[in-house]
């Protein structure tokens, strides 16, 4: 079978948005991370997060604010992961904020909510909106 030029520029035209609706399907290649505040008593905390190409530098974050990060999936599948050092008061903790391969496609794909309160770190599922992973504090 030989394919005319119109032919194969159809079906080349047709391959970019199968893969384009792909990608949306999938939620794209960009995941935002989240670091809440909801430390009673006024309290702040420093969060210093790595990407696994990137040093994101030192925040510090108020009671009520936020920190946000934005992850580009990389092409390669399972190589994106933030990991952060969160420090208040009463105890610090290093920790994967977002890995591809516990992440993607299972508690968080496009929104990665993370919540700093004096008992623990929590990370909300996106799918149903409900803590799923609990991390208490060490004791220093």
């Amino acid at each position: 079978m030989i394919l005319s030029m119109k032919q194969v520029f159809s079906l080349a035209i047709f391959i970019a948005f199968w893969e384009l609706s792909s990608v949306v399907a999938d939620g794209g290649d960009v995941t935002i991370v989240r670091v809440s505040n909801n430390l009673k008593q006024g309290l702040s905390f420093t969060i210093h997060c790595k990407t696994n190409n990137k040093d994101l530098g030192t925040q510090v974050v108020n009671q009520n604010y936020y920190e946000r990060f934005e992850l580009h999936r990389d092409n390669a599948p399972g190589l994106t992961f933030l990991f952060c050092k969160i420090t208040w008061r009463d105890a610090s903790i290093l920790y994967v904020l977002y890995q591809d391969a516990r992440d993607f496609r299972r508690r968080c794909t496009t929104d990665c909510n993370w919540e700093v309160n004096n008992e623990n770190l929590l990370g909300t599922n996106q799918y149903t909106l409900k803590p799923d992973i609990i991390v208490p504090w060490p004791k220093n």
